[in-house]
């Protein structure tokens, strides 16, 4: 019986471009674990609930993302400025509008799987540094940064992050379109 081994998180893939210069920015402020990372939103495992529990099923999981997915319309996005987690130094992407990412958060926090807890409220972003040291003047870097063009959100993805050593792997275990009462297309990786 396979079931999850490492923190597994949903995510909804960034397309490529927004992704290249998320990823751009990491790397200027040189964020090795963030780095390391896709560029996403979260949208189960980082607020709101926690990473799914170990002990479920692998294969219903994904099915019942799969049901969700076909109940999903792509979403049309853009970032808003860049803010800070209070008392941390998690800085982020918000977003413009965030209705349509709270829809998707609700119907996969009262779906069947089961995650753990999490006290934070959900608040879908975009994690651009997560660094214990910064300077004052990383800081307003950080914060005057702005991507404003629009992108469209389509694909929502499953991702365990394992980090033996310190190194991090990232094990991307499902993925599945958006296609919202035409198909859902779903993909599944042998692990």
């Amino acid at each position: 019986m396979d079931h999850f081994k490492h923190d597994t998180y949903v995510v909804l893939d960034l397309p490529k471009e927004i992704t290249e210069q998320v990823r751009k920015i990491r790397y200027r402020f040189k964020d090795k674990f963030y780095t390391a990372l896709p560029p996403k939103i979260t949208v189960a495992g980082s607020s709101g609930v926690g990473v799914l529990q170990n002990n479920q099923e692998p294969d219903q999981v994904f099915k019942i993302l799969d049901d969700i997915a076909t109940k999903i319309e792509p979403i049309k996005a853009s970032f808003s400025e860049v803010k800070r987690f209070p008392y941390t130094n998690i800085f982020f992407f918000s977003l413009h509008d965030e209705a349509s990412f709270h829809n998707i958060h609700k119907k996969i926090a009262q779906s069947d799987i089961r995650f753990s807890k999490n006290d934070f409220p959900y608040k879908p972003h975009s994690t651009l540094w997560d660094r214990s040291s910064i300077s004052e003047k990383e800081i307003q870097e950080l914060l005057s940064i702005r991507l404003k063009e629009e992108f469209i959100l389509n694909t929502m993805s499953v991702y365990s992050l394992e980090s033996p050593g310190g190194d991090v792997i990232i094990l991307l275990r499902h993925r599945v379109t958006f296609t919202w009462m035409l198909f859902s297309f779903s993909t599944r990786f042998i692990m």
